[in-house]
């Protein structure tokens, strides 16, 4: 698990499907404060290919322009999930 891409170690799903709920109840109320184009990205959870299992995720709370944000979703790995709220 990495929180700001800082390696924090491994954990168990349930600590990181927690940490995801936070990251998401966080972002959440920061979205309140953002302009009509911009997002909170709070999430990138990276799998793996073959048995669909998470292989990391990294937790953040970046505010980015929607049109930065879908550039990065173009480049970014098939195997990767971003989450965010508007």
């Amino acid at each position: 698990m990495y929180i700001n891409t800082e390696y924090c170690g491994f954990y168990t799903l349930t600590t990181i499907e927690e940490h995801f709920d936070e990251y998401a109840e966080k972002a959440a109320e920061m979205a309140q404060l953002i302009e009509w184009d911009e997002i909170i990205l709070y999430a990138i959870l990276a799998y793996d290919h073959c048995t669909g299992g998470i292989l990391s995720a990294d937790f953040m709370l970046l505010r980015m322009p929607f049109e930065k944000y879908a550039k990065l979703c173009s480049v970014i790995s098939d195997d990767c999930r971003m989450f965010f709220k508007k």
